[in-house]
């Protein structure tokens, strides 16, 4: 629900290295960790997280 400015930086951090390796596949990219069974629930989460944010950032 909320998360905290560090959490915001660390994935606004992680969203700019992700977006300079994969230019305009990121979205494309976080979306298949998002649904890549092999990794943990946990991992998705996060990878879920990330594409939420790239979607609002680099699509809009």
């Amino acid at each position: 629900m909320f998360e905290s400015a560090e959490q915001r930086r660390k994935d606004d951090r992680e969203l700019d290295t992700i977006h300079k390796k994969y230019g305009d596949t990121t979205v494309d990219v976080l979306d298949a960790r998002a649904r890549d069974e092999s990794l943990t629930d946990r991992e998705r989460k996060h990878w879920s997280r990330l594409l939420r944010k790239a979607r609002q950032r680099f699509r809009d």
